[in-house]
């Protein structure tokens, strides 16, 4: 029964889904931790700093995410036509690129949280411990951004199951310190900044080591091939187009921080909970994205115009079934996950009214992270950047007529919306990568 409902390429999907599910659920679990420790310590605005703190660095870091994002469809294409020399070269790029972005966010950091927290109007008390907090992170930039080029590396070459490895290590020795540093030692909201460098620094090593044979053989690494003007042309172009796509998407995110801060300290707590069940879902969706990002990529690099349409199908249909069941999971079970990440009444009692919202959200997002998937497999970074231009206008729309009338509940709906959008946007630009066959 079971072999008549998926077939071969649903399988194949899976195989490569499954692990990368397993180490992106382990990246919010860490989130939920973080909220968690600091949850029941009773402090509102303890919770409420490191709900900005958390969020802002976390969005700083994600705007180096092309390196994630570009990296792994094109390893796939690379290795998928055999070519090993550039398959070390685009890994040294990208690390080169991201030690040097982690260098440059430690000496303009000062600067760049004070002129962020100059346009946000929190309390003051949670903001100096949102910057405390922050100014302990971003020590570990570099290593924080370099983790992006491993795991998109390590997607690119199909070793799902070593980036799962990587990154389960890394977040569950994050979790391990944060109670040890928090519930054992009383560091309070520093502990949890230095759990999370040492997890990073961590996570670096165990990147080098799970790359070696690329990273450090002599054969497969050419200065030449590696500097290739023509090569860091395509590289930065491409980048590029995934770097407006992040900023875009992460100012959608980071909407819920700037309106949270308008409504009060307890809707922003709120919020930072709600968020965290969201990105649960979110990371264990894009476990299909990440898989039909691979699978594109090969095929791409194959110039297999047949693999490529069953994989896209394959994928919409294995997202619809995997957000359907979370959807349901989140409306039965939410309550629980809430009461579990914070004892503060008035907090619970918004998130409550919310539960609805996060429940339909996975079933209506898993479609824009699927074909956002596609065409980053496809390396097609300028449909990328216009269907997210095209899905912000319509989110910007929607947030400056809803939210002064319905106020949070009009944030979440263009929230809603905005992802609804995106996967429209995207789909009406399918048929080019089709054409390019």
């Amino acid at each position: 029964m079971s072999s008549q409902i998926f077939n071969k390429v649903d399988k194949r999907v899976f195989t490569l889904a499954y692990p990368i599910v397993l180490a992106n659920i382990s990246i919010p679990i860490l989130g939920v931790t973080d909220t968690a420790v600091i949850g029941h310590l009773g402090a509102l605005e303890i919770l409420a700093g490191i709900s900005m703190g958390a969020v802002l660095i976390g969005s700083i870091y994600w705007f180096f995410g092309f390196l994630r994002m570009g990296v792994t469809g094109l390893v796939a294409q690379a290795r998928a036509s055999d070519q090993n020399v550039e398959v070390s070269s685009i890994l040294i790029r990208g690390l080169v690129i991201g030690g040097a972005g982690g260098i440059i966010l430690i000496v303009v950091h000062s600067f760049l949280f004070s002129s962020i927290f100059y346009f946000l109007e929190g309390d003051i008390s949670a903001e100096k411990l949102a910057i405390e907090y922050m100014s302990i992170r971003v020590l570990g930039a570099p290593f924080a951004i370099s983790l992006f080029v491993f795991v998109g590396w390590l997607f690119g070459m199909g070793k799902t199951f070593h980036a799962l490895c990587l990154l389960v290590a890394v977040n569950v020795l994050n979790i391990l310190l944060d109670i040890i540093f928090v519930k054992f030692l009383y560091m309070g909201i520093v502990g949890v900044a230095y759990a999370t460098i040492i997890s990073e620094i961590f996570g670096f090593c165990i990147g080098i080591l799970l790359s070696r044979e690329f990273l450090l053989d002599k054969e497969r690494i050419k200065v030449k091939v590696i500097f290739l003007s023509n090569k860091w042309k395509s590289f930065i172009l491409l980048n590029i187009n995934i770097v407006i796509r992040s900023t875009l998407l992460q100012s959608v995110f980071l909407s819920y921080l700037i309106f949270g801060t308008l409504f009060g300290s307890e809707v922003l707590a709120a919020n930072h909970i709600l968020l965290q069940i969201i990105l649960l879902a979110a990371y264990a969706l894009d476990g299909i994205a990440f898989s039909s990002e691979i699978l594109v990529g090969e095929a791409i690099g194959q110039r297999n115009l047949q693999k490529f349409k069953k994989v896209v199908r394959s994928a919409l249909k294995l997202g619809f079934i995997s957000s359907s069941v979370i959807s349901i999971c989140i409306y039965l079970f939410g309550f629980l996950i809430i009461d579990l990440m914070t004892s503060i009444r008035t907090v619970r009692s918004i998130c409550y009214e919310f539960i609805i919202w996060i429940s339909i959200m996975p079933m209506v997002s898993v479609f824009s992270y699927v074909y956002d998937g596609i065409f980053l497999g496809a390396a097609r970074g300028k449909e990328i950047r216009v269907a997210m231009c095209q899905s912000f206008a319509i989110f910007f729309i929607c947030a400056i007529v809803l939210i002064p009338i319905v106020e949070n509940t009009g944030l979440w709906a263009s929230i809603l919306v905005f992802n609804a959008v995106r996967a429209i946007t995207l789909w009406a630009k399918i048929d080019r990568i089709q054409s390019s066959f």
